[in-house]
Parts: structure tokens; sequence; C-alpha cells
């Protein structure tokens, strides 16, 4: 199963060039993305339209919780990410956590999370 970031999901929701980068990759794989990246983009809209367009797109899409499994997976990331000096935003370790509980591979343009090991990525340029 592949879960979208908020910065792939960026890509396909404004049709850029790198959004064929993530088609490329999914394929015809059912859309999933976690409430992490759900709350970026909500929180990130320019306009009552795009918030409209938002909330049509996630309506499609299954969107992963963090749930008390998701906690404790974070809260070992967020230990191991400050042990080594590679810390990483708390939404995205977050993100992570969300991911590593389902099994599921992150597609992402964010570099970040390349520091995550354990993490299942396609770290896209």
């Amino acid at each position: 199963m592949y879960v979208l970031d908020s910065s792939a999901l960026i890509e396909v929701f404004e049709h850029t060039n790198l959004a064929q980068k993530v088609i490329a990759v999914m394929g015809d794989a059912e859309l999933y993305t976690t409430s992490i990246c759900a709350h970026e983009l909500l929180a990130g809209r320019k306009s009552q339209k795009q918030l409209f367009i938002i909330q049509e797109l996630l309506k499609q899409m299954i969107v992963l919780s963090h749930d008390s499994e998701s906690a404790t997976l974070s809260a070992m990331i967020s230990r191991t990410l400050e042990e080594k000096g590679a810390m990483i935003s708390s939404f995205d370790i977050l993100i992570a956590a969300i991911c590593m509980r389902h099994n599921s591979t992150l597609i992402t343009f964010d570099q970040d999370f390349a520091r995550v090991s354990g993490l299942k990525k396609v770290l896209l340029k």
C-alpha cells in the first residue's frame, strides 16, 4: 500500500509536471494518506475554492489516523532521531509512524524522511 505525503498530494492537486512521478510510482493503486497530511493540506489552503477541492480529494482517499500504536512508534522515532542529532519536524515523525504502523510505503518529495530508518519510502526528486 502506498501513502501519499503532503508534498506528493500538492503536486497531484496542482497537476504539476512532478505529479507524473507520483502517478508513475502508484499506478492505479488505491489512494491513501494520513490524517496529518490532511491537516497540512487543509491548513495550507489559500481560498474557499481550494478548501472545497481538497475536501473532495480527501473524500476519494483512505485517510489513516494516528492511533495509540502510531503514538508508540512516533515516540521511538523521535527519540532515535534526537539521539542521532538528526531531528525532523514533528508532523513528519507522526506521518512516518502511521506509515510504519500500517506497513505501507510513503511517497514523498520531502527528503527529511530519508533520516527515518525502518520507514519504507519512495523519495522523489
